[in-house]
């Protein structure tokens, strides 16, 4: 006998209240009992969903990469590398200066000094899928001739460097700076395209 299909809006709930919980109160302070009262369901009903606060987290994080098209952005690639460069710079640029992204990122630093679980946690279901992905683009665009800077790893490192601008990123999350506005994003994506671009077309084709 097959089991009662899951109601999806009450997930969505579950999500929803776990989403600012975590971030009112940190990951060791929100427990199950409280999430479930948050989302009112029962802690039955939430088990249902998630085997653990672990499993919720990582829906959480996984949904915010989701959002942002980037847990697979194969179907909106053009075949035209600047393009298809610029269309993933700015996706990345988008998710990693969402305001709640850039909260949920500030408490892991703060979860990390207590050697919490969602470190790993955060880094396995946002980060490392995120730069997996932009690793395998460049890994198909070696495999059909393209020349490149490296291994697709490296390629993908260097990208995300240029990108990503860890300097300012790192004084949005002190709360130096603002985030930067759309117009800027886009800018700063076509800058860094650019750039990679460039370095790409000075390496010899045997490198």
């Amino acid at each position: 006998m097959r089991g009662r299909r899951k109601d999806v809006s009450k997930r969505d709930a579950i999500i929803m209240a776990a989403r600012g919980l975590f971030l009112e109160r940190g990951y060791a302070g929100t427990s199950m009992e409280c999430l479930a009262a948050a989302a009112q369901v029962s802690k039955a009903t939430l088990y249902s969903h998630f085997e653990d606060k672990s499993a919720l987290y990582r829906a959480i994080i996984e949904g915010k990469v989701k959002d942002y098209r980037l847990a697979d952005f194969s179907g909106r690639l053009c075949g035209d590398m600047a393009q298809d460069l610029e269309l993933i710079a700015l996706g990345l640029q988008d998710l990693l200066f969402d305001d709640e992204a850039v909260s949920m990122l500030r408490m892991v630093i703060s979860e990390a000094r207590q050697h919490s679980p969602i470190v790993k946690v955060f880094e396995e279901a946002g980060p490392k899928q995120v730069f997996a992905r932009i690793a395998n683009y460049f890994k198909a665009c070696q495999e059909r001739g393209e020349n490149g800077l490296g291994c697709p790893h490296a390629e993908a490192k260097l990208f995300t460097d240029l990108v990503i601008g860890h300097r300012h990123y790192m004084q949005v999350l002190m709360n130096i700076e603002k985030a930067p506005k759309a117009q800027i994003r886009k800018k700063n994506a076509h800058k860094a395209v650019s750039a990679f671009l460039a370095l790409k077309k000075a390496v010899p084709a045997s490198v």
